[in-house]
C-alpha cells in the first residue's frame, strides 16, 4: 500500500511539475482573461489606456531629462575643473593680457573641443573675463559660435540669472547655465529642440506636442510633466486622446471573438505543443542523462520535427564531440597564458632598473637619507611582490595605482622638484582589472625617457568608464616624438617585433589584445616641443568582468 501511495504521489508530482501542465495552465491563463476583458471593458478601459499612455509618455520624458541632467552635471564639472584646475583657465582667471594670456586662451579652447568630444555634455561653451572684456566661445554647431557670442553678451548686459535657466539662442531655444566667481562669468549651454526632435521621433503619437517651460502642463487631462531639478523646468507634452483611444470599440470586437475561438483551440493547441515540443525535449534531456552517467560516444540519431530542435540535437552532438578536445584546449590556453605572463615579467625586470634603483641607494645611503632609503626598498618589495604573488593574469587597478604612485616617490628623490604628476580617474577606473604593470610600464617610460634634473616634467594619468569601455591616457608635456619617428615606433609596436626595437611597447599591446580583443589598441601621439600622450582603449563591462573573475 506504501508503495502504491509513493508512485502516486510521484506522478502527481511530475504532473504538477510538468512543463505541458504549464503549457496548459499558462493558456488558460491568457485566454480566459481576454474573454472577461471583452465583456466588462468600458469606459474604464479607455481611461486606463489613456492613463497607461500618460505613463509610458512621461517614463520615456524623464529618461531624456535624466539624460539631460547627466549633461548638464558633466558641464558643470568640466567648466569648473577648466576654471579651477587647469592652468590655462588660471591664467585667463587673472586677466592679464600678454602673450601667456593669448596662448592659455587657445590652449583653453581646444581643451574645451577635446572636453566635448570625450564626454557627454552641453552644447556649448563661453568663458567672459570681464576686465578685458573678452569672451571665449565654443559651440558643438560651429555655425551658431556667433550667436551664442552675442547671447551671453546680451545675457549679461541685461543681468543674468545665475544657474540653469531657459533662453533662447538665435532662434533656437536652450537650457543655459551662468556662473560667476569673481570678475569671471563661464557656463554654457544645451540646445532643447535636439532633444524635442528626439522625443517625437521614440513617442509612437503623430499628435503628441512637447514643450519646455517654467510651469508644468496641467490644464488637459492627458498633459504630462517630467520635472529637471536642477534646471528648475518642466518638459511637458500634450496628448490626443482620440489617437490614443483609436478605433477602440472594433479591436473590443476582435478581442472578444478571438478569446471563444481560442477557448476552443486550447485541446488542439496542446496537442500540437505536445507533439512539437514535449517529444525532443524528452529526447534532449534523456540525451543529457547519459552524458552525465559518462557515456560521451552517446549522440542523437532520432529525427528531428522542427529546424529549432534539429540545431538543438546538432548542438548537443557537437558538444558531445568538444568535450574532450576542450580540455585540451584550456591547458593550452593556460600555458600560453603563463607564457606570456613569463615573458613580460622577463621584460619587468630590466637590468637598468635595478642598476639604477641600486645606485640610487648608494647614493643616498652615502648621504645617510635613511627615511629615503627606507622608502625605496619598501617600494621594491611591493613591486616584486606585485609581480609574483598574483595567480590571476589581472589586478585591480587600485593595485597597479598604488604601485604608479610608489614609483613616482621614488623618481622623486632621484629628479627633486623636477616632477609634477596628476591622476584623474572615474570613480568605476577602481574596479578595472588590467593586466599587471600596463600603466606602470609607460609611466616609467616617461621617467627614463623625458624627466631631467632641473627641469619641471607634468605628467598626467587619466581613467575614464564609459558604456564602450576604459580609456587610460598617460601624457607628458616633454619634447614630443618626431613624425618619422612616432611613425616607426607605432609600426614597431604593432608588428611586434623580437629583435628588442619596442619590445616595451609591442608586449603591451599584444597582452592588451590577448585578455580584451582585437576591438583593444594603443594609440601613441605626440607634437614636437610639446609633449606625448599615449592612449590605452579596450572593451569593458564591469558586471560582466566582475562575474567572470569571480566564477574563475
Amino acid at each position: 500500500m506504501g508503495e502504491i501511495l509513493r508512485k502516486c504521489g510521484g506522478r502527481l508530482k511530475y504532473f504538477f511539475q510538468s512543463i505541458s501542465t504549464k503549457v496548459f495552465v499558462i493558456m488558460l491563463i491568457l485566454v480566459l482573461p481576454f474573454n472577461i476583458l471583452a465583456i466588462m471593458l468600458s469606459r474604464a478601459a479607455v481611461d486606463s489606456m489613456i492613463e497607461q499612455a500618460r505613463i509610458s509618455v512621461k517614463n520615456v520624458m524623464e529618461n531624456y531629462v535624466t539624460d539631460m541632467q547627466n549633461n548638464m552635471q558633466a558641464a558643470e564639472y568640466l567648466l569648473w575643473s577648466m576654471k579651477n584646475e587647469e592652468s590655462d583657465g588660471l591664467t585667463l582667471a587673472r586677466q592679464e593680457e600678454g602673450n601667456d594670456y593669448q596662448a592659455a586662451r587657445i590652449r583653453l579652447y581646444y581643451k574645451l573641443m577635446n572636453g566635448m568630444r570625450l564626454a557627454d555634455g552641453t552644447d556649448g561653451y563661453f568663458f567672459y573675463m570681464k576686465d578685458l572684456d573678452d569672451i571665449l566661445v565654443w559651440d558643438s554647431t560651429f555655425a551658431k559660435r556667433t550667436a551664442g557670442e552675442e547671447f551671453v553678451r546680451s545675457e549679461i548686459d541685461k543681468g543674468f540669472k545665475a544657474g540653469w535657466n531657459l533662453n533662447m539662442i538665435g532662434e533656437r531655444p536652450a537650457a543655459c547655465l551662468f556662473i560667476q566667481i569673481g570678475s569671471v562669468i563661464y557656463g554654457g549651454w544645451l540646445y532643447l529642440d535636439d532633444i524635442l526632435s528626439q522625443l517625437e521621433n521614440d513617442i509612437q503619437y503623430e499628435k503628441a506636442e512637447f514643450t519646455f517651460a517654467e510651469n508644468p502642463e496641467n490644464q488637459r487631462e492627458t498633459a504630462v510633466s517630467a520635472y529637471s531639478k536642477k534646471g528648475k523646468f518642466y518638459l511637458n507634452a500634450c496628448l490626443d486622446r482620440q489617437e490614443i483611444a483609436g478605433n477602440i470599440s472594433n479591436v473590443y470586437m476582435m478581442m472578444q471573438a478571438g478569446a471563444f475561438i481560442a477557448l476552443f483551440l486550447i485541446p488542439v493547441l496542446y496537442m500540437m505543443i505536445s507533439h512539437l515540443l514535449m517529444s525532443p525535449l524528452k529526447t534532449v534531456n534523456q540525451a543529457q542523462k547519459r552524458l552525465r552517467e559518462g557515456d560521451l560516444d552517446y549522440r542523437i540519431t532520432d529525427k528531428a520535427n522542427s529546424i529549432e530542435f534539429e540545431y538543438s540535437f546538432q548542438s548537443f552532438n557537437k558538444m558531445a564531440d568538444r568535450i574532450q578536445t576542450l580540455k585540451i584546449e584550456n591547458y593550452e590556453k593556460e600555458l600560453a597564458t603563463q607564457q606570456m605572463e613569463l615573458k613580460n615579467l622577463q621584460l619587468q625586470i630590466r637590468p637598468h632598473f635595478l642598476l639604477n634603483t641600486f645606485n640610487l641607494i648608494y647614493t643616498l645611503v652615502q648621504r645617510r637619507e635613511e627615511k629615503a632609503v627606507q622608502d625605496i626598498v619598501l617600494y621594491l618589495s611591493e613591486y616584486f611582490r606585485y609581480l609574483f604573488r598574483s595567480g590571476n593574469s589581472l589586478e585591480l587597478f587600485s593595485k597597479e595605482q598604488h604601485l604608479i604612485e610608489g614609483y613616482i616617490q621614488m623618481a622623486s628623490v632621484r629628479y627633486p622638484g623636477s616632477i609634477d604628476i596628476e591622476y584623474v580617474y572615474d570613480p568605476e577606473i577602481s574596479f578595472v582589472r588590467v593586466p599587471p604593470l600596463l600603466l606602470h610600464n609607460f609611466v616609467e617610460n616617461i621617467i627614463k625617457h623625458v624627466v631631467k634634473q632641473g627641469h619641471m616634467t607634468h605628467i598626467s594619468v587619466v581613467g575614464q568608464y564609459d558604456e564602450q569601455g576604459v580609456t587610460f591616457m598617460i601624457m607628458d608635456d616633454g619634447p614630443g616624438i618626431g613624425e618619422e619617428a612616432l611613425k616607426e615606433l607605432d609600426a614597431s609596436m604593432r608588428r611586434g617585433k623580437s629583435d628588442g626595437s619596442h619590445i616595451g611597447f609591442s608586449n603591451s599591446l599584444r597582452r592588451l589584445k590577448y585578455f580584451y580583443g582585437e576591438e583593444a589598441d594603443i594609440v601613441i601621439t605626440s607634437e614636437t616641443g610639446a609633449g606625448t600622450c599615449v592612449t590605452i582603449r579596450f572593451p569593458y563591462n564591469l558586471e560582466v568582468q566582475d562575474e567572470a573573475f569571480d566564477c574563475e
